[in-house]
């Protein structure tokens, strides 16, 4: 069966065999982030509603459960946009409860937590990730370039408000780019509001795959460790994806996307599209082969294309 709002399993980082549910369009996001690897946001919005339908999205889901013969370590609301836009995130949370043990995780941006309903809604699931960039407004523009009727005071108090009743394991995320949200003054910002908010665990990390923006640039392993010093809270910098240890690894989907490169360049569209998998499955496999120097990208009519390096 061929899954339109279902993909992977994926190799993740942080929740090892994960599989995705995309409940947002691409790309429909309350932010605009300068170091998205997805594209860039062709709908910046913070309306609240039924996007996909949550009966398609369950039904799919159903019956990938019944056909997958392995190990799933989460089944991860993610993908193509903000996940939480989706207005029934909460009701299929409860739903997949239902008819499986599988953990249930979400990773979001944050935005929207400030909204009590939502944190009621994300309140059912085992594991929640939010972003926090910055906490300072002109970082946060600088960074996220969120819709404009969104504040970063306010999303602050919603995640700290959201981690003092919320059970689950809750993830911080702190995304840095160089020349963008690198700086010490940030760095004290995000330290104070930190002690306010009760999370299991606070990440570094930086720009690993291909952005959308050209510009979004990774900080060094040095830089990295100053951030974190400063950070402080017991904050943590993300390891990288390794092939032998992530047992949702598959040699024959890499394999697949560097004979496909080969052949000529192509953008992440036209290697989804082409191999019939999902975009965060390819950009997961670019971001190993990027970083080995096997992979580059370049620019042909203001579109980003990937290709051998030797070919």
């Amino acid at each position: 069966m061929k899954y339109k709002h279902i993909y992977g399993p994926v190799p993740s980082r942080r929740l090892g065999v994960s599989l995705g549910i995309d409940p947002i369009p691409l790309k429909v996001c309350s932010f605009n982030c300068v170091y998205c690897e997805v594209a860039k946001t062709t709908l910046l919005t913070t309306e609240r509603k039924e996007y996909i339908k949550a009966e398609e999205i369950l039904s799919e889901l159903k019956n990938f459960l019944k056909e997958y013969k392995g190990t799933l370590d989460y089944i991860t609301f993610s993908g193509s946009g903000e996940p939480t836009l989706n207005s029934r995130i909460g009701y299929m949370i409860r739903e997949i409860k239902k008819f499986t043990k599988i953990p249930v995780a979400v990773l979001t941006n944050a935005s929207l937590l400030p909204q009590p309903e939502l944190q009621e809604e994300l309140s059912a699931a085992d594991l929640v990730k939010c972003t926090l960039d910055a906490a300072r407004d002109k970082y946060f523009k600088r960074i996220n370039q969120p819709s404009p009727l969104l504040s970063i005071d306010k999303i602050v108090q919603g995640i700290t408000d959201f981690s003092k009743k919320y059970k689950g394991t809750l993830l911080i995320e702190i995304m840095l780019v160089r020349g963008v949200n690198d700086e010490e003054e940030n760095y004290r910002d995000l330290h104070n509001v930190l002690k306010n908010i009760r999370a299991t665990k606070i990440q570094i990390n930086t720009v690993v795959r291909p952005a959308a923006f050209g510009f979004a640039k990774p900080l060094s392993k040095e830089e990295l460790e100053f951030a974190k010093k400063i950070i402080g809270n017991n904050c943590e910098i993300i390891g990288e994806f390794n092939r032998e240890t992530n047992k949702a690894y598959r040699k024959d989907l890499e394999e697949a996307i560097v004979n496909s490169i080969r052949i000529r360049p192509q953008t992440i569209g036209d290697l989804s599209s082409g191999l019939g998998v999902h975009r965060d499955e390819i950009l997961k496999y670019l971001e190993l082969l990027t970083k080995e120097g096997k992979v580059i990208e370049i620019i042909l009519q203001g579109q980003k294309f990937y290709k051998m390096k030797n070919g």
